[in-house]
């Protein structure tokens, strides 16, 4: 029956790829139960599945053999996940195990489904240990993951909401980058907080210190404004004012990572990172006179 080995909820312009070694082996549903079960003397993953698989076709239960052999690929998909082409991809669909941590983290669907997985074992390991992740791939991937979602709008208010220390409870938020140049990891203590009426938002970093930014809507991005002495701008000055300072795009990219990227005037990233906002990780790294010293004579929304 050729319909006997498909799969249901696939897409039109989806083929699987996976290969499917199945033992069939017939049984007398009267004496015996109809099972599904992965061929333990063989390997299976997404790309292979071996499966032993009990059929009746002797007694009444003969009618439901389509039903049990599709209930039973679903099952192993669900369990190891299957490799599909969609056009001239090949993507590897994970188990449904994966595929229901992805949703709950809220990693953008609009990736490629090898990125959100990657990107899922991110925000796994910065939600295991409170830190920047440690797997280099976790940056490496960042300009794929920048080409895919760098269209998608800013949200000052979320960006406030959860990258202000003074806002989001007390997480500890921190800056996240890595150096291919120097094979080495930096990172940093940050907050990001907003003044959202005033369109600007002040990005306190534990090394770089405190940088302000202008919030443009219709073009996506925060532009740097250089502290004023009197009628004098201070240098450095933003690449739209004659200056070499970059403007700044952060995109969320689950409940615990944001990308964040600096662009040139083509608005091409010139430097990729993270901020990563780990689960009930609270820090001290503001002490109460050294937080009020920085914060200079800025005005900010502290609803």
């Amino acid at each position: 029956i050729p319909s006997l080995w498909s799969l249901d909820r696939m897409g039109k312009d989806e083929k699987v790829l996976t290969r499917l070694k199945a033992k069939i082996i017939y049984i007398d549903g009267i004496r015996e139960e109809p099972f599904c079960d992965l061929d333990k003397s063989n390997d299976n993953s997404a790309g292979e599945w071996n499966l032993k698989i009990g059929v009746d076709f002797v007694s009444g239960g003969s009618n439901i053999v389509g039903i049990h052999v599709q209930q039973c690929l679903n099952m192993v998909r669900d369990e190891l996940g299957y490799v599909v082409q969609k056009g001239d991809k090949v993507v590897t669909v994970p188990p449904k195990k994966v595929l229901e941590k992805i949703k709950k983290s809220e990693i953008p669907s609009i990736l490629d489904m090898d990125l959100q997985t990657k990107l899922l074992k991110a925000h796994e390991s910065v939600e295991l240990d409170g830190k920047c992740p440690k797997d280099i791939e976790a940056y490496i991937i960042l300009m794929d993951v920048w080409n895919q979602v760098k269209d998608t709008p800013m949200d000052i208010v979320v960006l406030n909401d959860e990258l202000n220390r003074k806002r989001n409870g007390g997480k500890s938020v921190q800056s996240c980058a890595f150096s291919r140049e120097w094979n080495k990891r930096y990172q940093e203590e940050a907050s990001f907080e907003c003044d959202i009426d005033e369109r600007f938002c002040l990005y306190r970093q534990s090394e770089e210190g405190v940088s302000k930014w202008g919030y443009h809507f219709e073009e996506n991005r925060f532009e740097y404004m250089n502290k004023k002495f009197l009628f004098w701008n201070r240098n450095p000055k933003s690449i739209h004012k004659g200056g070499t300072m970059m403007d700044l795009r952060i995109i969320r990219l689950s409940t615990s990572l944001y990308l964040e990227g600096y662009m040139n005037e083509k608005q091409e990233p010139a430097a990729l990172g993270l901020l990563i906002i780990p689960d009930g990780n609270e820090d001290q790294y503001y002490e109460d006179e050294e937080y009020e010293a920085e914060t200079e004579t800025e005005s900010l929304d502290r609803n």
